[in-house]
């Protein structure tokens, strides 16, 4: 029996748990089956780059000693997070990627400009110069960064740090003109998700173990009183107009508004287990849910009322729409007994799902989905297959797999969606990071770009 052929074996043979933990234990059980032993990292041991679903996942760790299978299938039942990744792995999406880009120019010679921000597991934030993918000095902020997002001037870009072992985690500010980083901000413990409002005023971060909310005032950098939501807030989105923040609360299968002029929240609306990754139509008037193993639940943003639920096939861990709001795009990952990954769209105007698109074998680690800004191509990474597969949005139909290195995750595009930069987390070595630049034209791998190891999150400004 092979390595693989185990794993999946013992994942089918554990108890389904409650689905808290999403990606650590497995990451590193899987670590150990395939030799990656003795790398030293942050406390414990390594950390980990969880892709997408699995941001802020990471831990300080251990590293499994695989001295027969009963050994790993006691640390998977023990800890009730191999089991839950694979068979329930829907998490909120970090911001990475999504934040405005509008200002904050940083022109350089060759016609390409802006800046891509990289966090890395080792705590650190690498700016690249996109022009001439050129890498500038690291910038530490702390423990496990995860996500980006940027005030809608691009001056100042907020890292959210998730340190769960060693204490609350922490949102650093970055001052992108200088890339200095400011005082760390607390916030509560095991920060999952975070969002910045339109106006660039108040960012929200979900502190899953806290069971609350943070508010930050970006003008103070300072966080204000948290708001209690209850049982293990994850995801959080805010609508266009900046009115309400809504809070997916996993365990718990709802979803918190929050009135953002002031800080209430309101009823939870019922949703399903599992609720995790959510998106908002660009007209902000329907909110979708991914919850349970193959459900996406529409809210009417303007009643807070949930709509029938939206069958797409395998677990959802992720949602994108095109710029017009006209079609949404639901990422699936299947288990132990069906590998597969999809894409499945939505028409959002009668909210039918259409036939699901293969993006191929994921099992057991997941993928990631990001739309360029035109919204004419969605691609999404496969961290096992060492490939990045576009999706035309015109015809639904995935062209031929771009190989990009041995663990690609997240994705980030150029304004201009000309060019898409994908993060790599394993190098040759298995101690080597580096981001791929693609020619979104051609669909044609460019040069890696080095930088530290276990890169995660990546987002761009102009």
């Amino acid at each position: 029996m092979n390595e693989m052929q185990l794993l999946e074996e013992m994942c089918a043979a554990v108890p389904e748990p409650d689905p808290e933990r999403l990606a650590a234990t497995r990451a590193q059980v899987m670590s150990a089956i395939t030799g990656d032993r003795g790398r030293t990292g942050r406390g414990l041991g390594r950390p980990w780059s969880a892709p997408f679903w699995a941001r802020g996942r990471h831990r300080q760790g251990w590293i499994v000693p695989l001295a027969a299978a009963a050994a790993v299938a006691a640390v998977i039942v023990g800890t009730q997070t191999v089991f839950s990744a694979i068979h329930s792995p829907v998490a909120a999406p970090r911001h990475h990627g999504s934040a405005p880009a509008s200002a904050g120019q940083h022109r350089e010679a060759g016609g390409r400009t802006g800046t891509a921000y990289v966090t890395s597991g080792l705590g650190t934030v690498t700016p690249i110069r996109t022009a001439a993918n050129r890498v500038l000095k690291p910038i530490n902020v702390g423990a496990n960064p995860d996500g980006i997002v940027f005030t809608p001037e691009d001056k100042t870009a907020y890292v959210l740090s998730d340190s769960l072992i060693t204490g609350p985690s922490t949102v650093t500010p970055i001052r992108t003109a200088t890339n200095k980083a400011l005082k760390p901000i607390t916030v509560g413990r095991d920060a999952r998700s975070f969002a910045i409002t339109p106006d660039g005023t108040t960012i929200y971060v979900a502190n899953y173990y806290s069971g609350t909310v943070t508010p930050i005032r970006t003008a103070t950098n300072t966080a204000l009183k948290p708001i209690k939501i209850g049982r293990s807030p994850q995801g959080v989105v805010i609508t266009p107009d900046g009115t309400t923040a809504y809070v997916a609360n996993s365990l718990a299968g709802t979803v918190t508004p929050i009135r953002t002029a002031t800080n209430t929240a309101l009823k939870p609306i019922k949703v399903g287990q599992n609720a995790g990754a959510m998106a908002i139509t660009p007209d902000g008037r329907t909110l979708y849910v991914a919850n349970g193993r193959n459900l996406v639940t529409p809210i009417r943003t303007a009643t807070n009322t949930p709509l029938t639920p939206i069958t797409v096939g395998l677990s959802p861990v992720g949602i994108v729409f095109t710029p017009d709001g006209t079609t949404g795009y639901v990422l699936g990952f299947g288990g132990p007994k069906n590998h597969m990954g999809t894409v499945t769209p939505i028409r959002t105007a009668t909210n039918t799902a259409l036939t699901p698109i293969s993006v191929g074998n994921a099992f057991p680690f997941i993928v990631e989905m990001a739309i360029t800004p035109d919204g004419k191509t969605i691609y999404v990474s496969n961290f096992r297959r060492g490939t990045v597969t576009p999706i035309k949005t015109a015809t639904d139909t995935a062209l031929t797999p771009i190989r990009v290195g041995h663990g690609p995750g997240g994705i980030a595009f150029t304004p201009d969606s000309k060019t898409a930069y994908v993060t790599d987390a394993q190098g040759p070595s298995r101690r080597s990071g580096s981001v791929i630049p693609i020619q979104i034209a051609t669909n044609t791998a460019l040069a890696p770009i080095k930088v530290p190891e276990d890169p995660v999150a990546i987002a761009i400004i102009p």
